[in-house]
């Protein structure tokens, strides 16, 4: 019981991150310019994102298979594919992000007063809102598996 308990802590945990971490990254996006520093830091904040999106998949998993329900349960629930599918979707829509902060960081090398056009800030930004908004769905699956549903 305490290491299923210990193991959704993870879990929550873990999408919790995920959530501040993208957060973080919308707020460096907000209205205004983007400079060197705030693209150091929107570089920074992707690779904890990434590192969030491996720790839910990571603890996840674990659940599946150390948790309580098992793998006999949760592997035949419709609601925990949902769940991977939204994951998988996020991770998806992360990847323009990725790049696109890997482009401007070579061009911020090249330039020495760099900024970004304002309409791929607003880009950036709405690919951010867009995974926020599909990350509102999960922990909503999540109760729903929690109370017997799927």
């Amino acid at each position: 019981m305490l290491a299923d308990a210990l193991l959704l802590y993870l879990h929550l945990s873990a999408m919790l991150g995920l959530a501040v971490f993208l957060t973080a990254k919308t707020s460096l996006t907000r209205a205004g310019p983007v400079d060197v520093q705030a693209l150091t830091r929107l570089r920074r904040l992707d690779v904890w994102v990434w590192g969030s999106f491996a720790a839910v998949l990571l603890s996840g998993l674990a659940l599946v298979f150390w948790g309580i329900k098992g793998p006999q349960w949760l592997l035949h629930n419709p609601l925990l594919w949902a769940k991977v599918i939204l994951l998988a979707l996020m991770a998806a829509m992360s990847w323009p992000s990725t790049r696109q902060l890997a482009r401007w960081d070579v061009q911020a090398r090249i330039m020495a007063a760099w900024q970004p056009a304002e309409d791929e800030v607003k880009k950036e930004r709405r690919w951010l809102m867009a995974q926020s908004h599909v990350m509102v769905v999960i922990p909503l699956l999540a109760t729903l598996m929690s109370h017997g549903f799927g």
